[in-house]
């Protein structure tokens, strides 16, 4: 009988990983324990749940459009990008633009776009885009040359090249690209609905925070606690563990 062998570091690997998926539902049982409990002994009873749902409602919409929008974008300039011969020349200027403060941009944004939902969308995509686009640049960049010759080989020329070489190649990268984008998302976004009052969670928890550390602003954490962690379990866990079997090298 021939058994199979599998190498120690792979092992550590596969333990460290049920390690923290386990203390991630830990703590996510817990999460909602405390809450069930909470509202259970009438802490929540003063809290406006339609009022919650909306601003959640709104902040993840902006959300889902500014991702959308950075993915393509993002996707896309790194692909002609990498694609093309001015790779190292645009890498290090892509870095500057990088390193602005996102937050110092929301006056010029304002400046354009007033206080809108669409300023808060086009303001999370100059936020979003940076992690995916580098992620894609760099994964593109560092892969090995016997792929690329395969590719060649197989007919994969011109702008062949780009749906059935480099596009398969990154799909890895855009999805880690596409976890840090959307952490960076929720605090921009946020973040921008607290400075311009715009309906949404931020807004719903600036206001809710005037008077003090209330109910109002437990209930909004706890639920966005809910909600990143349903999206990274039902989501972006099984999507990087399908790419690590169809995509590995």
């Amino acid at each position: 009988m021939i058994r199979s062998v599998t190498h120690p570091h792979t092992r550590a690997l596969h333990r460290a990983h049920a390690k923290r998926y386990l203390r991630t539902w830990v703590l996510m049982a817990l999460t909602m324990c405390v809450t069930l409990a909470l509202a259970a002994y009438g802490y929540f009873d003063t809290v406006s749940w339609p009022e919650l749902a909306s601003a959640v409602l709104n902040t993840a919409y902006r959300l889902l459009t500014a991702y959308v929008v950075a993915l393509v974008l993002g996707v896309s300039i790194a692909l002609l990008v990498s694609w093309s011969p001015f790779a190292d020349f645009l890498f290090p200027v892509f870095d500057i633009l990088q390193n602005i403060p996102s937050f110092a941009l929301i006056p010029i944004f304002i400046y354009f776009f007033g206080y809108t939902s669409e300023m808060i969308i086009l303001f999370a995509v100059s936020s979003i885009i940076w992690p995916i686009l580098f992620a894609v640049m760099t994964a593109i960049k560092s892969a090995h040359k016997d792929l690329s010759d395969a590719a060649t080989i197989f007919g994969a020329r011109g702008i062949r090249r780009i749906p059935f070489f480099l596009a398969p190649l990154s799909f890895p990268a855009m999805l880690t690209g596409s976890i840090v984008g959307i952490a960076i998302g929720w605090e921009a976004i946020i973040g921008a609905e607290i400075i311009t009052n715009v309906a949404g969670f931020g807004d719903f928890i600036r206001s809710a925070s005037i008077s003090g550390f209330t109910q109002a602003s437990v209930a909004g954490t706890l639920a966005i606690l809910v909600i990143v962690f349903a999206i990274n379990r039902l989501v972006w866990a099984p999507l990087l563990a399908e790419s690590s079997k169809r995509y590995a090298e």
